[in-house]
């Protein structure tokens, strides 16, 4: 199974200028202690994300299991006790380092394969995308074995943090070398017909890094 997006499906209540305001959101991350707990929330209506305070939340329903929470503090509780279930019981070396002629490519390759893994089914069609631009891509693809990048897309599993590590990495590249990517890694998400929460909230953080940049890439959303 791939990365998920614990809290995909948030009905939100903020409080803003004295009205409540209702929003669709997944949450991405969530901190602090008692009165002082921040949210890091992707709304679906505007495809952004934003730090909230906690004060500002009203309330929040949990869509995908019904629980209402009135307290932060619960919502925090228990998306803790989601990451720490969805640890593995052993940290294992990232298969990433082993492949170094591949290095040029990493930071793309960990973008395109996290996205592809975020759901359950990291589908053969998702594999051959990404295969492709590799052969595309890759200053040398002569070189490159079928088994050798077969093994790659078959064994690497990115962690959240070397997904967020590669976003940041995206300033290195020209606009159109940016954009050409976020191309891919839409054309990833819609491939098998069908396009999930997870992916959504990822592809919004690619499209987001890149407007920070100036890059207004089109891919059809």
């Amino acid at each position: 199974m791939g990365e998920s997006v614990l809290f995909y499906n948030l009905l939100v209540h903020i409080v803003a200028n004295d009205k409540i305001i209702e929003e669709t959101a997944a949450l991405k991350n969530i901190w602090g202690k008692d009165g002082n707990i921040m949210l890091n929330l992707y709304f679906y209506r505007t495809k952004t994300s934003k730090v909230i305070d906690s004060a500002y939340i009203h309330d929040i329903m949990d869509l995908s299991t019904e629980k209402y929470y009135t307290r932060c503090q619960d919502l925090l509780k228990d998306y803790q006790a989601q990451m720490q279930a969805a640890k593995p019981e052993k940290k294992q070396k990232s298969a990433i380092a082993d492949f170094k002629h591949l290095e040029c490519l990493k930071d793309d390759l960990i973008i395109l394969i996290f996205v592809s893994r975020c759901v359950d089914y990291y589908s053969e069609i998702k594999k051959k995308t990404i295969h492709q631009y590799i052969r595309n891509h890759h200053p040398q693809p002569q070189n490159l074995s079928e088994q050798y990048i077969e093994t790659y897309l078959n064994g690497v599993k990115p962690t959240l943090e070397e997904f967020y590590k590669a976003l940041d990495n995206l300033k290195t590249k020209t606009p159109e070398d940016a954009a050409d990517l976020a191309g891919e890694v839409v054309k990833i998400c819609i491939s098998d017909g069908t396009m999930a929460y997870n992916e959504k909230v990822y592809i919004a953080e690619v499209l987001q890094v890149l407007r920070e940049q100036g890059v207004e890439p089109d891919v059809g959303l």
